[in-house]
């Protein structure tokens, strides 16, 4: 089975570097790291191909200067690592970013299954991986808890996690899977991978190298866009909290419930 997961670099959480060009942050000029759902997504890429064969590719869309965080994840023991970089990628959206993994995905050609995290830790809409699958024209499932198996008739059993319940889908290959975080036990890389992933090749590919649309990737081709990004008014300010401890609870609720006005220390009218 050969897989490709889709990993994204995201900014460490401090907003000191906003981007005139996009309006929003820049990863050009901000520390970055590998998307920590993501990894749960590489995680069972790499667990289907030790149980079936195949191999594994991992895709980005990024400055070059992701490269150091692919290859944190090129020494888990991925079998390619391809980043598709570009001026003209910048200020995508996430139908942009769709857009653009599946061109990308497309010359890589011959997957059977395309994973990805449940969503980004910065913009956590979630939608790219749906967008994904749209754009691929391949059937596609998001929160997955389970990949309970895969069959050689080109049919996998999946189990998806909904807010009451689980339930168990059967669909055709070829296709995406969102997978949801704590699935699994992401693994620690060995010494051996670390020293492979300092030399290996990652290959870039750029815009023309895609054969795409300009206005449809990019700040161009995004619908949707970041006005603007700014810390919350009165950052500075100190709340005032209190810790309530007692040793009975029907204290530290009258307690509670006074500080809302709902009745006096005691809990006259509530527990009196």
């Amino acid at each position: 089975m050969n897989i490709a997961v889709c990993v994204k670099q995201v900014m460490l959480q401090d907003m000191s570097d906003e981007s005139a060009e996009t309006g929003g942050t820049s990863r050009e000029a901000s520390r970055l790291v590998n998307n920590a759902n993501d990894y749960y997504a590489v995680e069972e890429a790499l667990k289907l191909k030790d149980r079936y064969g195949g191999t594994v590719t991992c895709l980005s869309m990024g400055p070059e200067k992701c490269q150091e965080q692919l290859r944190e994840i090129a020494a888990l023991g991925v079998d390619r690592i391809v980043l598709l970089s570009g001026r003209d990628f910048a200020g995508a959206d996430t139908l942009a970013t769709s857009y653009t993994l599946a061109a990308g995905i497309r010359r890589l050609s011959g997957f059977q299954l395309v994973l990805t995290g449940e969503q980004s830790l910065d913009g956590e809409t979630g939608q790219v991986g749906p967008s994904l699958a749209e754009q691929l024209g391949i059937v596609h499932v998001a929160n997955v808890s389970e990949i309970c198996s895969a069959h050689d008739d080109g049919e996998m059993v999946v189990k998806r996690e909904l807010e009451d319940r689980e339930i168990m889908i059967k669909l055709p290959l070829p296709a995406l899977l969102c997978i949801r975080k704590h699935i699994n036990q992401p693994r620690i890389p060995s010494v051996v991978g670390l020293m492979k992933a300092k030399t290996a090749q990652i290959t870039v590919w750029d815009p023309d190298d895609l054969g795409i649309e300009p206005g449809r990737v990019g700040l161009s081709g995004s619908p949707t866009r970041v006005v603007g990004v700014y810390h919350p008014a009165g950052k500075e300010r100190k709340a005032d909290g209190e810790i309530v401890r007692y040793a009975d609870n029907r204290q530290c609720a009258a307690r509670i419930l006074s500080k809302i006005g709902v009745c006096d220390d005691k809990g006259t009218g509530v527990f009196t």
